[in-house]
């Protein structure tokens, strides 16, 4: 069952620090609380690392790829539509992301440009996503939901502004999505 909006707040200020002279102070009791769910978030791994090669059963074609760090508060795989070493330039990939915060994930696009074979650029796609994605979120949302009974997070949702330091992205600009999931989404492996 979807948390509220007003639940999902409670859980980001839990979890992140407020605006203020201790913002970055990896000793506060936010930081403890984060490092803390982190500690116990990473014992999940082997189930993740099961989810990951599960799905790369069900897309032939795409490299799967796992873009977990201690960095983001969510465990994350990211599909390439392509195979081979080395993995020839791509022109999209579709990232799943489950928080570890509260029972919520998002599915959601990102394009890239190049110079040459190096990525020069990335650009952010939610809903709508361009045609060539929505097969592989959709598959990825399905999955997610079968295999760890999460609920996916509304846009609108996940736009609701929250007073909170998430790394380097600090309020107005902090939303929920950066408190549950990632505060630099575009930044894939």
């Amino acid at each position: 069952m979807l948390p509220s909006t007003a639940e999902l707040l409670a859980i980001a200020r839990h979890f992140w620090p407020a605006p203020g002279p201790g913002d970055s102070d990896e000793t506060s009791p936010e930081y403890v609380r984060l490092f803390k769910r982190w500690d116990e978030a990473i014992q999940d791994l082997p189930q993740w690392h099961g989810f990951l090669e599960h799905l790369d059963t069900l897309l032939p074609g795409f490299t799967l790829g796992d873009g977990t760090g201690p960095t983001r508060v969510s465990f994350r795989c990211v599909a390439y539509p392509a195979k081979g070493i080395p993995m020839p330039p791509i022109p999209w990939a579709v990232v799943g992301c489950m928080s570890i915060l509260a029972p919520v994930f998002t599915v959601y696009g990102i394009s890239f440009e190049y110079q040459g074979r190096k990525r020069s650029k990335a650009q952010l796609h939610l809903d709508p996503l361009p045609e060539a994605m929505t097969g592989t979120a959709r598959l990825i949302a399905q999955e997610l939901k079968a295999r760890y009974n999460v609920s996916e997070l509304p846009r609108e949702v996940a736009a609701t502004p929250v007073p909170v330091v998430v790394e380097w992205t600090r309020p107005p600009q902090t939303t929920l999505f950066d408190a549950l999931f990632d505060s630099e989404p575009t930044s894939v492996p």
